[in-house]
């Protein structure tokens, strides 16, 4: 039997390293020594990796081992939604994503001119020079104490980390000027993509000179980590000064005037924030602004791949609804002006103008809810500097001011005692946006509601309780009689199973035979070619029940009486085939059986998702369970009961492998129909599963009707189909946790039996499954 090749030897340093830190954040710290005796071959390397990480960690807090232990931060979001810099002291706060490209490894600053990569030594005298050399270099690998010389620098003390970056205040030694440097905080661990964000942020930075913007002063990196170093601002932040009162509302106007005036200035040379809150805004003593933290920063027409469509970047609180949705083309000049309305809100009134119990929940309010007026939390705000706050934080871009030269312009008008040019909402434009928080109207137009108020709930439940008053005289005074007869038990039933042999065809004939017993019919199980012919039988009336997999649940008809089981994915490959991924089944043969089975839109699914079509492989019709008796297929995509028999005993012949699916989990949250899944090894004895399991996705299989079918015939079935007898016998979910089922277009009569088991016995065991 043939082996796939010798993975290269970078790969086996990233999957060791990676195993390490799951297993720190799961909270199972590894014994180091341990975990660098099982990897011999890559002992030195990793050695030079965990103690550049365990540097950092110790400088601006735990180190790598304890990384399991709880934090109690702020919870911010993740690089990949929301930038960091949460929380982090007046010299620098840690940025975290930005739209420019990686710099060269020095970067220059106001000069334009690049600096020279070589970093001076330090003196033997001053303090010690921190080293990250291997074991095999003879020198120590204990990381120093603060103070300690980093090239030209002294680090002195630790000013503030966040998830990405650490920031520390030292002094620049051949300038003798105090400075705050700020470096990667996984040092050499850090990925291609941090450096080119934490790169990006000193050049969007540098490329702005300004008295009200923080100067960066150079960027390069020495012994692995990269750094940049910065003007160091003696003071506090906005966030820092509103902790016991809100700030006067002059005072506040003066602060955002100065901010919007340099911030305009950004943007006349073409760079956007998108990370503006209070604290962010340092002010020193002598009571100037000082804009920092760029680590979010987009260079207007300039697309570097760094922010993905459809992510959302900032702090939630202070993100415009089109910065928070993802929408990244949208996002323009007046995008920070929106910010620039959330930092002056929060700095006259001491709190945010949106701040739910999550982070996702901020964002949804961001996105679908008005902003509240400034003077509801404050009463004594001025109507002008309410208005300018209002109209900072409109919804739509179009309604906000054009440019951060007009607010500040507005503001100054405010200061000086003269008439704004900005004019509030009018009344019925807000009577139009509380009608909309009705959750009923909203989605009749297309109008998201989070959380309604309970005065929009209340005027919900009187348009509901007059619609269905006149619903019921409608039926009362229209319906007529023979239509409530309706409901009656069919003489015959028919209940559409599979291919023979299959697990749908078993459970068919059992459900078939269970009616026959108990109800006053004649019932049969009809064999079929799966899951999609299944549907059309039960579309044409030909069957009255029948089998379908979750994707055969959209046909406008068709109704779920209940869920069934689970079905695992799995992706069967030849064993002496060098098929790695399942891209790698292009121009292969692949069984997928009949076209009228539901595996072939699950296959459909995973291939597209890899970049595969069903137009570009060899699709061979035949049934899987005939590579028992004649293993000539290249693979197969096998939809059937984790553990089945018949897959057990084709793996344990040792023609086939099960291949894992790549990224199971986002593919699952891209296609709601499935969820992640671990195959595990004591589920397919002798499939020479590894011990960790191989990750796939599952489906669910569900006993469906049309949805006209008789209320009678559908409880009667669901009586005796979860029956606890029936039920452990045939294996499928238990009546409570079918009851929960999340997203059920469930036929009535459905959803009225399983309304006596909600709040019933816990969810099933993994061996119940």
């Amino acid at each position: 039997m043939a082996h796939a090749e010798e993975p290269p030897h970078e790969l086996l340093i990233d999957r060791a390293l990676a195993t390490y830190m799951q297993k720190c954040d799961a909270g199972q710290v590894p014994d180091r020594d341990q975990f660098l005796a099982e990897h011999p071959e890559l002992r030195s390397q990793l050695e030079e990796l965990l103690v550049a990480a365990d540097w950092i960690e110790q400088l601006a807090g735990p180190r790598l081992a304890d990384i399991a232990q709880p934090q109690h931060d702020e919870p911010t979001v993740p690089a990949a939604t929301v930038g960091p810099g949460e929380a982090v002291p007046p010299a620098v706060a840690d940025g975290a994503a930005s739209d420019e490209t990686l710099p060269q490894p020095v970067t220059p600053l106001a000069s334009g001119q690049a600096l020279e990569v070589t970093l001076p030594a330090s003196d033997a005298s001053g303090p010690p020079e921190f080293s990250l050399d291997s074991p095999a270099s003879g020198r120590s690998l204990s990381p120093p104490a603060l103070p300690c010389r980093f090239g030209d620098y002294v680090l002195e003390r630790v000013l503030g980390r966040g998830g990405m970056g650490v920031v520390y205040y030292g002094r620049q030694v051949q300038l003798d000027r105090p400075v705050a440097i700020k470096m990667i905080r996984s040092g050499a661990l850090a990925s291609q993509e941090e450096v080119a964000r934490f790169y990006a942020e000193a050049r969007s930075a540098a490329r702005l000179d300004h008295p009200n913007i923080v100067t960066v002063y150079h960027s390069g990196h020495c012994d692995g980590h990269r750094f940049f170093s910065m003007d160091f601002v003696d003071g506090t932040d906005l966030a820092r000064m509103i902790q016991e009162k809100p700030l006067d509302c002059k005072q506040a106007a003066r602060y955002v005037r100065d901010v919007a005036r340099a911030i305009q200035y950004a943007h006349e040379r073409g760079i956007l924030h998108r990370d503006l809150k209070p604290a962010n805004v340092l002010i020193d003593h002598e009571d100037q602004v000082h804009i920092t933290d760029f680590g979010l920063a987009k260079t207007v027409g300039v697309d570097t791949g760094l922010t993905a469509s459809g992510a959302a970047l900032g702090t939630p609180s202070y993100m415009s609804p089109e910065q928070a949705a993802g929408r990244v083309a949208e996002q323009n000049q007046t995008t920070d002006i929106y910010s620039l309305g959330a930092v002056l809100f929060t700095i006259v009134t001491g709190q945010p103008p949106f701040k739910g119990s999550s982070i996702v929940q901020t964002i949804m309010h961001v996105i679908h809810r008005p902003a509240p007026l400034a003077t509801t939390l404050r009463p004594d705000i001025p109507a002008d500097l309410a208005t300018i706050i209002d109209v900072c934080l409109q919804k739509s871009p179009d309604r906000r001011y054009p440019s951060a030269a007009a607010l500040a312009d507005d503001l100054q008008r405010f200061l000086i005692g003269s008439p704004i040019q900005a004019r509030p909402a009018s009344r019925w434009r807000r009577a139009w946006y509380w009608v909309l928080g009705i959750p009923v109207i909203g989605a009749v137009l297309d109008h998201r509601v989070v959380e309604p108020t309970d005065a929009h709930r209340w005027v919900q439940r009187g348009m509901i309780s007059v619609a269905l008053l006149c619903l019921l005289a409608w039926l009362a005074v229209i319906v007529p009689a023979p239509q409530w007869l309706a409901n009656r038990l069919p003489k015959t039933v028919a209940v559409a199973g599979g291919v023979q042999g299959g697990n749908y065809a078993h459970l068919a004939e059992a459900i078939s035979q269970m009616l026959a017993k108990t109800a006053p019919c004649q019932a049969s199980s009809v064999a079929t070619a799966g899951s999609n012919d299944n549907a059309e039988r039960l579309l044409r009336g030909e069957v009255d029940l029948a089998l379908l997999q979750s994707d055969a649940i959209d046909a406008p008809n068709i109704a779920i009486a209940a869920p069934l089981f689970y079905e695992a994915v799995h992706v069967l490959v030849k064993a002496d085939l060098p098929i790695h991924s399942t891209a790698d089944l292009e121009q292969r043969r692949v069984v997928l059986g009949s076209d009228k089975a539901g595996v072939r839109d699950v296959a459909r699914l995973l291939l597209e998702r890899h970049g595969v079509s069903l137009d570009e492989i060899h699709v061979d019709t035949s049934q899987w369970h005939d590579l028992l008796s004649q293993p000539t297929a290249d693979a197969a995509i096998v939809v059937t009961r984790k553990g089945a028999s018949d897959l057990v005993e084709l793996l344990a012949a040792g023609h086939y492998r099960l291949l894992p699916i790549q990224d199971a989990l986002q593919f699952a949250l891209d296609e709601p129909m499935f969820h992640p899944l671990l195959l595990d090894a004591a589920s397919y004895p002798g499939g020479q599963l590894p011990s960790e399991g191989i990750v796939t996705v599952a489906t669910t299989a569900f006993l469906a009707c049309r949805r006209d079918a008789p209320p009678v015939l559908v409880q009667t079935v669901l009586r005796n189909l979860f029956d606890p007898d029936f039920v452990s016998q045939h294996g499928i979910l238990p009546a409570e946790w079918a009851s929960r089922w999340p997203g059920a277009t469930w036929h009535p009569a459905a959803r009225e039996f399983f309304r006596a088991y909600h709040g019933g016995s816990a969810e099933p065991t993994a061996q119940e499954l």
